[in-house]
């Protein structure tokens, strides 16, 4: 996948080995503390139930804006139940370097939604085209905002049709406005500023 994060103004290419771990990025990608990822980061060691010396190689790492870094394994939940990897995730968690990761997560199925997912991939799509013009007529419009307004609204304001369906999105996840992203964004969203929420 081809991605820009705000660790760096270019773009550039992460890896994934499934369409979990292609979920998992996605949503990543779309929070607006994430400012880096880095795919297949070096393995560490631990000891597994047995006390045997063993590797375990997160799927990422990924660095907050405010520094922490936390490593993520990614496994779907039928792998988790059957093998027990829970129980082995908990010695991964707690035998992490610090200088490695402040804290780790182990994300599975059900860790995000259906509506996450896809608001994840339209955002990732709309960010890989840059619309300068429509960015700054919707952002005018929202900035004017005195009450709870649909997305629709914006869009039909602006003029722009689907131009400005696209930057209204993506300004939603810029936090420049807020609605209810535990639904798939649709005309029909409802945005607020943050200062009335």
């Amino acid at each position: 996948m081809i991605a820009q994060l705000r660790a760096s103004a270019a773009w550039r290419q992460l890896i994934f080995e499934s369409d979990l771990e292609r979920k998992c990025l996605l949503v990543l990608l779309s929070q607006i503390a994430v400012v880096n990822i880095w795919d297949q980061p070096p393995q560490i060691t631990y000891r597994n139930e047995g006390g045997k010396p063993t590797f375990h190689t997160f799927d990422f790492l990924v660095t907050l804006e405010d520094g922490k870094r936390i490593a993520i394994a990614v496994k779907p939940d039928g792998l988790v139940e059957r093998n027990g990897f829970d129980r082995e995730f908990a010695l991964i968690k707690t035998q992490t370097p610090k200088q490695f990761a402040d804290d780790a997560l182990l994300v599975t199925d059900s860790s995000f939604s259906a509506a996450e997912v896809r608001n994840a991939e339209l955002l990732h799509m709309f960010r890989q085209g840059e619309d300068a013009e429509a960015d700054a007529a919707v952002q005018q419009i929202l900035r004017g905002m005195n009450c709870e307004t649909s997305l629709g609204q914006v869009v039909a304001a602006a003029g722009l049709q689907g131009r400005a369906f696209r930057s209204g999105f993506k300004a939603i996840f810029d936090g420049i406005v807020l609605t209810d992203l535990s639904l798939p964004v649709t005309e029909a969203s409802m945005l607020s500023m943050p200062e009335a929420r």
